[in-house]
């Protein structure tokens, strides 16, 4: 049986340049994205390896759901590896709240669904997130622990 898809939160964009990619949705489309955060997930586990990842981040709420800026400032990332296979900017991932990853993948693998986990990090503060591969068409699916 399928699992049900939760509602969308967010499309994450991998970006050379935060500043000028927040900027040109100022500009075309009238929204503002919101601050800029750097942020580093102390050993992330990437493609199985650990690691310390840093990048930027900015949401620029549509409404509905919200854009997910990211400019990697780590060279070894997964955002720096999307960067260099796509030639640029472009659609990372599609973001969704679940109650608890784990039980997510779980239910994915019983299913028989590909687990392809990318990127398995806790966010500084608390709260966990993973990227899976091969679950959509193009784009990563990243799954976010709900918050207590």
């Amino acid at each position: 049986m399928p699992l049900p898809l939760p509602a969308l939160h967010h499309v994450g964009l991998v970006v050379e340049d935060i500043t000028a990619a927040a900027a040109d949705y100022e500009r075309r489309w009238n929204v503002t994205a919101g601050p800029v955060h750097d942020l580093t997930f102390p050993q992330a586990h990437v493609h199985g390896e650990r690691l310390d990842l840093s990048a930027r981040y900015s949401f620029i709420d549509t409404g509905a759901s919200q854009i997910e800026l990211i400019q990697p400032v780590s060279e070894a990332s997964p955002y720096t590896e999307f960067l260099e296979a796509n030639g640029g900017d472009g659609v990372h991932h599609l973001a969704y709240f679940v109650d608890t990853i784990d039980d997510y993948l779980d239910q994915l693998r019983a299913a028989g669904e590909p687990v392809d986990l990318v990127l398995d990090a806790v966010v500084p503060g608390g709260g966990r997130f993973v990227y899976l591969d091969g679950l959509a068409h193009g784009p990563v699916v990243e799954l976010i622990e709900t918050p207590r």
